[in-house]
């Protein structure tokens, strides 16, 4: 499958692409109004948002992450199940082009999952900075030394922005059924992040 090159961000270790922070934006604005979304960018130093090919820091990317786990708990979790999945949206028109997502949408569906897999793969310093993208099979998926986890995650298991990005993604071109679930997650003492694909 054809990547867009420009989508590739330069090379660095400690820093995620817009799409981690952009979706938030409109998000938070609809769950909470513009006022307390744009107090809550101010408060981690993003004061303006990042154009779509701007690399953000890590620190305010969890930052940004944390504030809105501890803003607003319970409400958080459709906030970042929706944010995941208007950052998948971002990545598919931004890394797939036209022509492969039609492939992908007429071909056996574990074949195109497979592809998929490898597109993010090639793409994945975009969403996991300073961390490890690995496909571990067909159907699971880990990040190792996630940069979003942070000591006020520990305990529980909280990448529901990854799961939402994850499953968007695998059903927008592989198969509309895909679900994905985290199995195991850092915050909870594991070395790595897993995320199970079913249908």
């Amino acid at each position: 499958m054809d990547s867009d090159t420009a989508f590739l961000p330069p090379k660095s270790t400690h820093a995620l692409g817009a799409l981690m922070v952009a979706p938030f934006w409109t998000v938070l604005e609809q769950h909470v109004g513009a006022a307390a979304r744009d107090e809550a960018f101010a408060s981690v130093g993003l004061e303006l948002m990042p154009s779509d090919n701007e690399m953000v820091p890590e620190a305010k990317v969890l930052a940004l992450h944390d504030y809105i786990r501890e803003a607003w708990p319970g409400a958080d979790v459709q906030m970042f199940d929706e944010a995941g999945r208007v950052a998948a949206e971002m990545f598919v028109v931004s890394a797939v082009a036209p022509q492969a997502r039609l492939l992908l949408q007429n071909m056996p569906f574990s074949m195109a999952a497979w592809l998929v897999g490898k597109s993010v793969r090639l793409n994945a310093a975009q969403f996991t900075g300073s961390g490890l993208f690995a496909i571990q099979t067909t159907s699971r998926l880990a990040i190792y030394k996630n940069p979003l986890i942070g000591p006020r995650q520990r305990g529980a298991r909280t990448c529901l922005f990854y799961a939402a990005f994850f499953e968007h993604l695998f059903q927008r071109l592989a198969h509309r059924d895909f679900i994905c679930s985290e199995t195991s997650c850092c915050a909870d003492d594991s070395d790595h992040c897993t995320f199970q694909l079913k249908m």
